[in-house]
């Protein structure tokens, strides 16, 4: 295929933070059913017209455009004033006119409108700013940021700067060298000034004495071109003599996060058995262990991930690999423990893997019973999720992608504090209003009432079904990549052009067109939708020979999927955890995973991941 019809489908502003959840599931409850719940919870938010509602947003944007352009205090005044109650348009409103107090310092105004906030609506720069400002107290919240060695916000780079003397010196200078290697040249300097140690004007070479000299040579290294260098372990040994161990340390770390993306592994591994370990990032620790992990080399892996901070070692994923290894070391018992773990994180693909790995199957068995009538009711009366669904039929009838995305906002917001139950409540209404993927996003926020009716519905069936068939390919995988691309979303856009169900973008759907002898009905047309994307995903499976390949090659293209293969066979799970592209590996695992539960619903015979993600063939 041309490069014009391969797309990475980023699911962007319209789709994006509907489809793509990234809460941490809670660990898995046996799904047993449900006889007593707790009852629906619903604020007592008044429901507002539809008029007032659209008044709203038609005054939003301009308010935003204010206090961004010209830090306009009154529109933001103005605009939150005319809230009858609190919402998602005047909780981002309030965010930003709070940025902008806290980039001025004026710290009396902050703090009464930083105090008019929900918690789990304040974002990351306006809690650095409450630092500053003696609105919040958390101190373990520069400690952690200054462990970060990629950009952040204003707001938190000037906590981080004003905290620096307090800091952990060694950490300080560790996020210094990690923001010159990521390109952040100002902020690196600001936080070197603000420990009284300036960077050189001229970076690259050893300038003068002291910590900062060496790092400007430390920078010769670390830059994101001379880290390509296949021989830069060479380059870091020939200057080590004038660095310290932590600065050479850090080098090595740097460089091989950079070749084990190029899946230069075998170079990588090299560079990170070099790498000082207290000062490998949370990215760093991953491709250290994934570089192992390609090899197979289950000591290595064992050992890399037993050296790994505990809040890494913690996740399912690294619980996984970690008991994978001990299996192969003949470690049994230890490794039953963590599949144990690791099958109770919640319905991913790990959770899934584990589970498999312990004798046991996916279940689908709803533990909740469908909301009532009544209950769906009082759903719709509460007033924020009435306000959604305004926002909603607006952009259904105008056709507005735009307010669509408002409209995902605010039912974001109102299904942030509710409880299970209720969130199920919310779930069946947006199901049955049509606005399918906010109800799988609210369905998906349960860990104990379970509703796979709606986590994993299955809209258009007969037409999905019917073309999956006759190109050959199993109806579960349609549904788990359609799931994944536009949570049954029709007319979903991504931002590089994707369309419709399938997110098929404009020229692969002309070549497909082509190909198959179809004249074109629109994107946005279902069953011509469905018919083209179903088309394109046997074609790239055919031609790849794997599933899990396919996938990776339907979202980045098939080029990339075919160039991320090993010169020998590899299993899936590996091939799928060692892509490089971090929303390509997210997605894969997603999609698997997906189509293993619609393959449990559907009652089909392939419901073991473990057999579905199988062996990708060598190159």
């Amino acid at each position: 295929m041309q490069n014009t019809i391969w797309r990475i489908s980023v699911i962007t502003a319209v789709v994006a933070l509907a489809a793509c959840s990234t809460q941490r599931e809670a660990p898995v409850e046996t799904v047993t059913p449900s006889e007593h719940k707790p009852h629906v919870q619903f604020s007592n938010k008044t429901v507002e017209s539809s008029s007032k509602v659209m008044s709203d947003y038609a005054q939003y944007q301009p308010t935003l455009d204010a206090l961004r352009a010209v830090g306009n205090d009154q529109a933001a005044i103005n605009f939150l004033n005319q809230q009858t109650s609190d919402n998602a348009m005047a909780e981002r409103v309030r965010n930003q006119w709070l940025k902008n107090l806290g980039a001025r310092g004026q710290w009396s105004t902050f703090n009464a409108e930083y105090a008019k906030l929900d918690k789990g609506g304040i974002d990351q720069e306006n809690q650095c700013y409450a630092q500053l400002s003696g609105a919040d107290r958390n101190t373990q919240l520069a400690q952690n940021l200054i462990l970060e060695h990629g950009k952040l916000p204003a707001g938190c780079n000037t906590l981080l700067q004003q905290s620096a003397s307090g800091l952990n010196q060694n950490q300080v200078w560790s996020r210094i060298r990690g923001l010159l290697s990521n390109n952040q040249i100002t902020d690196a300097r600001n936080l070197a000034a603000a420990i009284g140690q300036p960077l050189p004007s001229a970076l690259g070479s050893l300038n003068g004495s002291g910590m900062a000299a060496q790092e400007s040579l430390l920078y010769s290294v670390t830059n994101a071109n001379a880290r390509k260098d296949n021989n830069i372990g060479n380059r870091i040994a020939a200057i080590s003599g004038n660095l310290s161990r932590e600065q050479a340390g850090f080098a090595y770390g740097a460089a091989g996060e950079t070749h084990a993306k190029s899946q230069n592994f075998g170079v990588a591994l090299q560079l990170f058995n070099q790498a000082d370990r207290a000062q490998l990032d949370e990215e760093q620790w991953e491709w250290y262990v994934r570089s192992a992990l390609r090899f197979s080399r289950w000591q290595e892996v064992n050992n890399i991930i037993a050296a790994m901070p505990a809040k890494l070692q913690n996740k399912e994923d690294w619980q996984y690999w970690r008991a994978r290894a001990l299996q192969a070391m003949g470690q049994s018992a230890q490794a039953q423990q963590l599949f144990q773990k690791a099958s109770q994180s919640g319905r991913n693909f790990y959770a899934l893997m584990a589970l498999e790995a312990l004798g046991g199957k996916v279940s689908t068995n709803s533990n909740a019973k469908p909301a009532s009538e009544a209950e769906k009711a009082r759903a719709a009366q509460d007033g924020a999720i009435a306000r959604a669904l305004t926002l909603y039929h607006a952009s259904v009838a105008n056709d507005n992608r735009t307010v669509r995305n408002i409209a995902q906002q605010q039912w974001r917001y109102a299904v942030r504090n509710l409880n299970e139950p209720s969130l199920l409540a919310a779930a069946a209404v947006a199901q049955k209003a049509g606005f399918n993927e906010m109800a799988i996003y609210a369905a998906d926020r349960t860990n104990h009432l379970l509703d796979f009716n709606i986590r994993y519905m299955s809209p258009y069936k007969d037409i999905t079904t019917r073309y999956a068939r006759q190109v050959g390919i199993d109806p579960a995988w349609a549904y788990g990549l359609i799931r994944q691309e536009s949570r049954f979303m029709i007319g979903a856009r991504s931002h590089v052009g994707a369309s419709g169900l399938m997110q098929l973008m404009p020229a692969t759907a002309r070549e497909v067109e082509r190909k198959i002898g179809a004249s074109s009905t629109g994107l946005d047309d279902i069953e011509h939708n469905i018919k083209l994307g179903t088309w394109y995903l046997a074609d790239v499976r055919n031609s790849s020979g794997s599933e899990t390949m396919a996938t990776a090659g339907y979202n980045a293209g098939p080029g990339r999927a075919r160039q991320w293969r090993a010169n020998v066979p590899l299993e899936g799970a590996i091939y799928a955890e060692t892509i490089p592209f971090n929303e390509t590996r997210d997605y894969v695992k997603k999609v698997m995973a997906n189509a293993t539960y619609y393959a449990s619903l559907f009652g089909e015979p392939r419901q073991s991941l473990t057999q579905r993600i199988g062996t990708v063939p060598a190159k």
